[in-house]
């Protein structure tokens, strides 16, 4: 995988590697100290800053771990997708409400056939757009388009780094090639691009190649490696096929990863929350249906949902202010030693354990194996 796909497409050397590495650094950090000042004034006055449009939930690939992908059969259950009209007037109601940060993802959110039509809008309303992609379907048309028009950010998920990898996880070999070379087009008018990847079973062998193929240029690699379960109806063996704890612990040992999560930051129990994140104080997401939720992976048959289409945006986004009550700390984490690396809020300890006031036996023995204590006793 290290090799470059494209000889037309040259890697620079080491020392411009680095170069380019601490200049986007630089330009990163100066952008968080803007968004960290506008989240705050934003939850100081309930303002929905910052918002995710789920655009569609299906996908090019057929990843078995993905936690959110429907096919059209488990779609036409739940409702329909919304049309590029209704997305355009959902974001001019974000824009007048006070949305600056935007993300677009999906699924896979260059499978609509509209992308274009849909992005191309959203550029003309002032937001700071992000689009998460897996790169498979970026064809001539929309790498023109980003070029002309290119997002804030844009961040990238490959699957493996072989067409075999992609074919046994995702279900289709050539998904490797197309994100190859979509990554080295885009990566020489966005600076900001930035590459993820999660890792399971299946691809765990290949994270050393990916690792080389990030660095080779410049581009920051960002690890997952416990996915989450299915939520909202998903098709997904995320728990058959995800890493056990020892795995983890041996993966870690074995490529010398330094382990990343939301940090929790607060070590004083007195201090500590089950939420750490700005859902339904500052941030929001539309799902495919036109559902507005305080955060997309919560999937609580009695969370807070809005209809902003049908009963107006500032009425869906005040549903959302009780978002964040009723989920108390799990009782075990209220002085557990590894609590700021852990990074499990409510929503993730819901999912795993069927209770936002349970704590993930998974993240939690994990956190606490790697941080040097001894799981809890169940």
């Amino acid at each position: 995988m290290s090799q470059n796909p494209d000889p037309n497409l040259p890697l620079p050397d080491v020392d411009e590697n680095l170069r380019a590495r601490e200049e986007n650094y630089q330009h990163t950090q100066n952008f968080n100290m803007f968004q960290e000042a506008m989240l705050r004034h934003a939850e100081e006055n309930h303002i929905p800053y910052k918002a995710t449009f789920e655009l569609t939930p299906r996908c090019s690939m057929k990843c078995r771990m993905c936690y959110m992908r429907l096919d059209p059969p488990q779609i036409k259950e739940q409702g329909r997708e919304l049309t590029a009209k209704e997305w355009i007037s959902l974001g001019r109601m974000a824009a007048e409400a006070g949305t600056l940060d935007l993300l677009l993802t999906g699924g896979e959110p260059m499978l609509r056939p509209d992308f274009a039509e849909i992005y191309t809008a959203f550029t003309e309303m002032g937001f700071l757009l992000r689009v998460f992609t897996n790169a498979t379907l970026v064809t001539p048309e929309i790498m023109d388009l980003l070029r002309e028009r290119p997002p804030q950010a844009m961040e990238i998920t490959l699957y493996g780094a072989s067409p075999e990898t992609y074919a046994r996880l995702g279900g289709w070999a050539e998904g490797y090639s197309r994100a190859i070379r979509a990554v080295d087009e885009l990566r020489g008018f966005l600076p900001s691009l930035k590459l993820k990847t999660t890792i399971v079973r299946d691809n765990a062998k290949d994270f050393a190649a990916l690792h080389a193929f990030a660095q080779e240029r410049a581009l920051r690699l960002e690890l997952t490696s416990m996915p989450f379960p299915a939520v909202r109806g998903a098709i997904s063996t995320a728990l058959e096929d995800r890493l056990t704890v020892d795995e983890l612990l041996a993966f870690y040992a074995e490529h010398g990863v330094a382990v990343e999560s939301d940090s929790c930051g607060a070590p004083d129990p007195d201090d500590r929350k089950s939420l750490f994140c700005g859902a339904g104080l500052n941030t929001y997401s539309i799902l495919w249906n036109g559902d507005m939720v305080a955060c997309n992976v919560d999937d609580d048959p009695q969370r807070p949902v809005g209809r902003p289409l049908e009963e107006g945006f500032q009425a869906a986004w005040d549903k959302l202010a009780v978002f964040r009550q009723n989920k108390p700390l799990p009782e075990p984490c209220r002085a557990c030693p590894a609590f700021v690396q852990c990074g499990c809020c409510a929503v993730h300890h819901r999912i795993e354990s069927g209770a936002y006031d349970r704590q993930a036996r998974y993240v939690c023995d994990f956190s606490r194996r790697v941080t040097g204590n001894d799981p809890i006793n169940y």
